[in-house]
């Protein structure tokens, strides 16, 4: 079916002309290469264009000048031919013939229309004729009577064809020019009068248009006047142009239909009968007739306008330039058909016609459809197939659904997937016939359902059909949903092998193209047949998923899911993880619990919602915590016992053993039944809303505390100390793991010493080492309330100060329950002080200064004591106040002197000389700090009866703790600053609201200034450091003296008592100018030597000395240098000394040292007695005159 373009032009023939010119006329149509341009549009052009060609007379009706435009098929142009041999006769008659025939069929016309007159001359070719140039006047006579134009000729002259034989060339008719002429006068005709027609239509559809929101407007004359357009186009070929005019009034309908404003049709129409031809309508020319007079029902019109729309696409297709383009239109056209047939029996549903009919109509249309492009599918193979097979597959699917709806009458049922459950169940079997279907059903439909085989057989080969066109289309989701639709029949049949075979991937594609409905009713199916086939895992796994979007489902279909799959989860055997969530809604505690009992166990509980009208049995039930950063450690709670979990809401509580103290955030949860294992993931691929708990021990828990030993000698191996403090626990067993956490630091765990403290008595305690990967030390009963210490040697490989060592408790109680405790401590293992020591040699005794320094701005230190320890071979003395601590500041060291003299007895062993013991009592401030901090804390705590929160409390409080070393050190107070309620929150919320209160008034009072604890106290924390002092040894000790001589004779004057010894300066005057003989006086001693007198029995060590003086002060005479062999014998030297300043003068100072280059290794020190003596001075004066001022 096609349409048929072509443009009508009548003849008007009074003078029998018509057969004389009609070979002629039929040889030059139809028109060919007309091009027409009507600007916005682009160029158009016609390759060939049909004419109608027709005779007319003057009786035909007249046209009223009122008749809308575009309701009749009025020609383009209008030709009378005239024949007339004089001007009389032309005058006479044949002017007034050609006038009627302008006047009646020409200038009466509305629709825009074209002329021409053809003068036929049959004797005007004879030349020899003397008649002929009167012959010619008659055409000049109408040319001049009827051509309004002097720009436009619509006078055209023919002559009867003659050909003429031309001696140099072939036969020639001349003839030929003047039908071309007349046919451009045509087609210029032609197209003008479209042209007009065009702008006439478009004009009065715009006028129409506008007024179409007025109430009252009528659809019907706005149809005809752009109908009438379409039909101008296709009249003339320009078929696209048409169709777009009819999508536009398609659209238009659709809107008003919408809105709800179309009132013109008298009814909705469809009979019975109403299966005719759909595609034959458009042929009905009363149609429009009665769409003018409102007297056409809805469904005639929507047919009429698919009808023209359908002939536009399919006369395009069949004209289309190339394979490609043919399919694409025709694509079109099957889709367009498809909307149609699907929104047009929706609409007969709704308005309340017969389904079973609306079902027979449209399989009736989808059969036409198909057979209108069945021979064109097939001439486009191999172009552009896709659109059309899907396209096909499409309409096929009407056709489908049609043999469905008409099955159901008898109960024959196809489950569907899309819209409701499914039911495999037939409730209400139809077997009388409905007399009018049965009178009015198509043949076909008679066959197919004479039976339910027939049926099943048509519908199976329907969908095998549109199943091969989706896959030539490349619509794997379409296929996949046909092959579902497959696998219910056979699930329908109880061929459960092959419709799980069929469904195997099915329900997930659609539940992740979030058709949830659509994907649960396919696992009821699929999971049903695996039920069939005994394959447990798999048909849980459905019911899983099944569960997930219950509200899909019934309830008494989620009870019959969830006995199943209790009962596999016995029987399965491999372990099933699945989402938690998907079925149980679950609310963790924002606090952990303490026991309350006197064990080591920490408690959370669980809210759980239970949906299902099932009582659920776990096995275990289990809430692992992870710290958010750091070390990621875990802490698992677990039920005791299996959990009955009834229908609605139940707290459980849940149990650990394991004490990791720290911030956590609920990791995961899980339920175990059976062989299933329900897991919510907190931190999966959608991380979960979290909170975070706290996990503290309360007093009376396992703990562990790190340190440096109490007592240290700094020739001993580097340990450090683990105390475990077993609490309330009555160990049976335990076994403990201790790990390096900073890099650098290597613990010998096979030299770990142990010792037990228990009722204030310590005894050496026996460990068990195991040598593996990880090593361990295991160790046998320890009672309550005692101190496990550990002292475990260490290498550090890099130089640190602050180190993490990791320990790990496991211990089995004598009530045979089984804890562990894990714990990152830090621990110093830097010494926190320095010892400058400085050294000064007498012949008698050495004088050793020592200062303690703290290393470091933040350490101050409290030095308790420093001792300097003598033996055998020495004794000490001196140290005075050395019991009276004393705060060492950075830059403000602690400084002790003692004197050291040898024990005569043991002179001769002093080449084994034992070392000194310097012992060092002292205190970390920060340490003195903190403890009080945490003793303030637990007595107030136990005053309101809250002592079990005293870790978690004193843990915070020491973060927030900044130490002022100042008001402590010099103040002896604790300064605490403000109780702020703010930076407690997150601790606080860790607490019931009922201790919350009180936890934190009692916070509130001891946040003020704290005194400091008594020595009693601290004394507890004290540390010993003891550091070997070895006697520092000398080869040479010259003792230097400069003596006072009375032998010079020069005399002096004393200002003291004549008894004293006549060799000290300190009590004598001297005057400027005066000679002071003297005598300089040097020892050697080898006592601080560790060779004994082996130097001064070679006598051949030679040193020399120089007299030192100020040449300001003094002047020196005599041998000011000079040299001496070194000897146990004194050795003098006399000198005079004169003095030239006044005042009190320093004595002159003596230097010692080798005379030669090789004793320069000798080590002697300068024992110099009159180091920073001085002697008086004065001006030598015989009078003195005093002035008195008046």
């Amino acid at each position: 079916m096609t349409v048929t373009s072509a443009v009508s032009i009548t003849y008007y023939d009074p003078f029998g002309v018509y057969p004389h010119i009609i070979k002629d006329i039929q040889s030059r149509l139809p028109l060919r290469n007309l091009h027409w341009h009507d600007p916005p549009r682009p160029l158009r052009s016609i390759a060939s264009l049909s004419i109608n060609l027709y005779e007319e007379s003057l009786n035909d009706d007249v046209t009223l000048q009122h008749q809308i435009p575009g309701l009749l098929d009025t020609p383009y142009m209008k030709i009378m031919l005239v024949k007339c041999e004089d001007n009389d006769t032309y005058r006479a008659s044949v002017r007034k013939i050609i006038r009627e025939w302008f006047s009646t069929k020409v200038a009466s016309k509305r629709d825009s229309t074209e002329w021409l007159i053809i003068y036929y001359a049959p004797n005007l070719s004879n030349s020899s004729n003397p008649a002929l140039r009167f012959k010619s006047g008659v055409f000049d006579k109408i040319r001049s009577d009827f051509n309004t134009s002097s720009k436009e000729d619509r006078c055209m002259l023919v002559k009867p064809g003659r050909t003429t034989v031309d001696t140099a060339g072939p036969q020639v008719n001349e003839n030929v020019e003047a039908w071309n002429e007349i046919m451009v006068k045509i087609k210029a005709g032609v197209l003008d009068a479209f042209g007009k027609r065009i702008r006439m239509y478009e004009g009065e559809a715009k006028k129409l248009e506008a007024k179409k929101g007025i109430p009252g407007w009528n659809f019907a004359t706005f149809f005809v006047m752009k109908e009438g357009l379409a039909l101008s186009f296709e009249n003339v070929g320009l078929l696209e142009d048409a169709l777009m005019q009819y999508d536009e009034l398609d659209a238009t309908f659709m809107q008003l239909m919408r809105d709800n404003t179309v009132t013109y049709f008298q009814n909705v129409g469809f009979s019975p009968d109403s299966t005719s031809s759909l595609l034959s309508r458009d042929k009905d020319v009363s149609i429009r007739h009665a769409i003018l007079e409102n007297n056409i029902s809805l469904f005639d019109f929507r047919c009429y306008l698919f009808s023209r729309q359908a002939l536009l696409l399919l006369t395009l297709m069949s004209s289309a330039p190339s394979p490609s383009m043919a399919a694409m239109r025709m694509a079109n056209f099957l889709i367009r058909s498809r909307n149609f047939t699907l929104e047009t029996s929706r609409m007969l549903v709704y308005y309340g016609k017969n389904p079973y009919l609306v079902a027979n109509w449209v399989y009736g249309v989808v059969q036409e459809i198909l057979d209108a492009t069945e021979v064109e599918t097939q001439a486009i193979q191999g172009g552009r197939t896709r659109d059309v097979a899907e396209g096909r597959a499409e309409v096929l699917l009407l056709s489908r659904s049609a043999i469905e709806r008409l099955a159901s009458r008898k109960g024959w049922r196809i489950g569907n997937v899309d819209f409701e459950d499914i039911n495999l169940n037939t409730d209400t079997v139809i077997t009388t016939e409905d007399d009018e279907l049965a009178r009015f059903l198509n043949p076909t439909l008679k066959e197919i359902l004479s039976d339910e085989t027939s049926f099943m057989t048509a519908y199976m080969e329907i969908t095998d059909a549109v199943m091969s066109y989706y896959e030539s289309a490349d619509r794997t989701r379409s296929v996949d949903k046909l092959r579902a639709q497959q696998a219910i029949v056979k699930y329908q049949e109880q061929k459960y092998e092959e419709a799980a075979r069929l469904l195997a991937s099915l329900p997930q594609l659609y539940s992740s193209q979030g058709w949830e409905l659509i994907s649960t009713n396919l696992f009821l199916i699929y999971a049903h047949c695996l039920y069939k086939l005994d394959r447990k895992e798999e048909y849980v796994k459905l019911y899983l998923q099944i569960l997930t979007t219950r509200k899909y489902s019934s309830i008494q279909q989620q009870s019959e899911i969830c006995e199943k799959i209790k009962g596999a989860s016995r029987d399965m055997e491999n372990d099933m993880t699945f989402s938690l969530s998907s079925l149980f809604s679950t609310s963790v505690s924002k606090q952990i619990d303490v026991s309350t009992t006197k064990d080591d166990s920490f408690y959370i509980t669980m809210e759980i919602y239970n949906p299902f009208d099932v009582e659920w049995t776990i096995t275990t039930a289990s809430v692992r915590l992870i710290e958010p950063g750091g070390m990621k450690h875990t802490v698992l709670f677990r039920s005791t016992d299996e959990v009955i979990l009834p229908s609605g809401r139940k707290t459980v509580t849940l149990q650990s053993a394991h004490d990791i103290p720290g911030i956590y955030e609920i990791d995961n949860i899980e339920f175990r039944m059976g062989s299933l294992l329900l897991v919510k993931d907190y931190f999966g691929d959608a991380p979960l809303e979290n909170q975070r708990m706290r996990l503290y021990q309360q007093p009376g828990n396992l703990d562990v505390s790190l340190s440096t030993p109490s007592r240290m000698r700094l020739d001993d191996a580097k340990k450090v100390l683990i105390k475990i403090h077993t609490g309330w626990n009555d160990i049976e067993f335990g076994k403990v793991i201790a790990r390096s956490a900073s890099s650098g630091l290597r613990l010998l765990i096979l030299e770990t010493e142990a010792s037990l403290k228990h009722d204030d008595s310590t005894r050496s305690f026996g460990l068990q080492h195991t040598a593996e990967a990880t090593p361990l030390l295991e160790f046998g009963p320890v009672n309550p309330e005692s101190t496990l210490s550990l002292a475990i040697p260490y290498i550090a490989e890099t130089e640190t100060k602050e180190s993490y060592i990791r320990v790990q408790v496991e211990f089995k109680t004598k009530s045979q329950k089984f804890y562990s405790l894990s714990v990152t401590r830090h621990v110093s293992i830097g010494l926190p002080l320095a010892v400058n020591v400085q050294d000064i040699f007498k012949a008698s005794s050495l004088f050793s200064k020592f200062s303690v320094s703290c290393i470091g701005p933040s350490t101050p230190l409290r030095i308790v004591s420093g001792t300097l320890i003598g033996n055998e071979q020495f004794a000490v003395s001196g140290g005075q106040n050395t019991a009276r601590p004393c705060v060492a500041f950075p830059k403000q060291p602690v400084t002790y002197v003692y004197s050291v003299t040898q024990n005569p007895k043991k002179i001769l062993e002093r080449q084994n000389r034992l070392p000194l013991s310097l012992l060092i009592r002292y205190r970390k401030l920060e340490d003195e700090m903190r403890g009080t901090l945490t003793r303030t804390i637990a007595d107030k705590l136990k005053s309101v009866g809250m002592e079990k929160y005293l870790l978690l409390v004193e843990h915070h409080a020491q973060a927030l703790l900044r130490c002022d070393f100042t008001s402590y050190g010099f103040l002896n107070k604790l300064v605490l600053g403000k109780y702020e309620t703010g930076q407690w929150g997150a601790v606080l919320m860790q607490i019931g609201p009922t201790d919350r209160e009180i936890v934190s008034g009692a916070l509130a009072e001891i946040y003020d200034d704290i005194p400091a604890d008594s020595e009693e106290i601290l004394a507890t924390d004290t540390k010993e450091l003891v550091i070997l002092v070895e006697i520092p040894t000398v080869q040479l000790l010259f003792t230097v003296e400069l003596q006072y001589s009375t032998d010079s004779g020069q005399a002096a004057k004393s200002i003291e008592s004549p008894s004293r010894s006549s060799c000290i300066f300190s009590d004598k005057v001297f005057y400027i100018g005066q000679a002071i003989p003297v005598i300089l006086r040097l020892q050697c001693s080898t006592a601080w030597s560790g060779n004994g007198h082996d130097l001064l029995e070679k006598g051949d060590i030679e040193f020399g000395y120089e007299v030192m003086a100020p040449s300001d002060t003094w002047i020196v005479s005599g041998k000011r240098k000079g040299h001496f062999t070194v000897s146990d014998k004194p050795i003098t030297f006399p000198l005079v000394i004169i003095p030239i300043r006044h005042g009190n003068l320093l004595l002159p100072t003596i230097e010692v040292r080798p005379s030669q280059r090789q004793h320069e290794q000798i080590t002697a020190e300068v024992e110099y007695k009159n180091n920073a003596e001085s002697v008086l001075v004065l001006p030598e004066v015989s009078n003195v005159v005093l002035a008195v001022g008046e």
